[in-house]
C-alpha cells in the first residue's frame, strides 16, 4: 500500500509507449487471462462503448487469445471496431513489481489464477477474476464461494459467471466500475484488519514451544 501511494501512473505508462491525452479521457483495462469463451463478447462491448478503451494485454496466453479473436472478427465482420473506440497495447513480460504497477495504472483489471487475484484485491481497483478451469467444473463452486466472500454485487456476479462460463444466462452485462470498486475496497479493508500470516505463525509456534 505504501508503494501504491507513491505510484505515478503517467510516467509508468510512458515507458510502454502509452501517452494519455487529458483532453480525451479513455478507460485503461489490463487483460491477464486464459482463453475465456466470452472474450469476443467483451471486445464487441468495448468497441461499441461510448467511452474509448485502451486494452493493455499481457504477453503469452492473453495476447494469443486476443490475436485469435481479432483475426476471427476481422474475417467475419471487418467493421466490428469501425469507430476505433477500442485500441490495444501488447505488453512485454513484466516482473511481479511491474505487474502490481500495471494493476494500479488501470481502471479495471482482468486477472487469472490465484496469485494475480490476491494482487488485484490489494490493488483496490475493480477486477474480474478468471478462475483456473477444471474438467469436473469444481472451479464453479470455488468461484461462487469467492463471490460470496467478497459480497459481490449482482452485476459483478453476473459478469464473473459469464466470464467463467459458470452459469447464469451467459450475458456479461455492463462494466459497473464504481460499484465494483467499492466492493473490492470493502474486501481489502476487511483483510487489512487481519493479523498478517507471518505474525500468526510466530504466535502459533511460540504457543506450541511453550507447551
Amino acid at each position: 500500500l505504501h508503494r501504491q501511494a507513491r505510484f505515478e501512473r503517467d510516467p509508468w505508462l510512458k515507458q510502454f509507449g502509452i501517452h494519455l491525452n487529458p483532453a480525451k479521457p479513455e478507460r485503461l483495462i489490463s487483460l491477464f487471462c486464459y482463453e475465456p469463451q466470452a472474450l469476443g463478447d467483451l471486445l464487441d462491448q468495448l468497441a461499441d462503448d461510448e467511452t474509448p478503451t485502451r486494452l493493455l494485454v499481457t504477453s503469452g496466453r492473453a495476447a494469443n487469445a486476443i490475436w485469435a479473436q481479432i483475426d476471427n472478427k476481422n474475417r467475419l465482420n471487418p467493421l466490428w471496431n469501425k469507430l476505433g473506440q477500442l485500441s490495444f497495447v501488447y505488453l512485454p513480460p513484466v516482473t511481479q513489481s511491474q505487474f502490481d504497477e500495471l494493476l494500479w495504472a488501470c481502471d479495471i483489471n482482468f486477472v487469472r489464477g490465484e496469485d494475480s487475484l490476491v494482487r488485484a484485491i490489494w490493488a483496490g481497483k475493480p477486477f474480474v477474476w478468471q478462475i483456473y478451469p477444471q474438467n469436473d467444473c469444481a472451479h464453479h463452486a470455488k468461484l461462487n464461494a469467492f463471490l460470496d466472500t467478497m459480497n459481490a454485487p449482482p452485476s459483478l456476479r453476473q459478469f464473473s459467471l459469464a466470464w467463467n462460463a459458470a452459469g447464469g444466462d451467459g450475458s456479461l452485462g455492463t462494466l459497473d466500475l464504481p460499484v465494483w470498486g467499492a466492493s473490492v475496497n470493502e474486501m481489502r479493508a476487511r483483510l487489512l484488519q487481519q493479523t498478517d500470516l507471518t505474525s500468526q505463525l510466530l504466535v502459533f509456534c511460540n504457543r506450541h514451544q511453550a507447551v
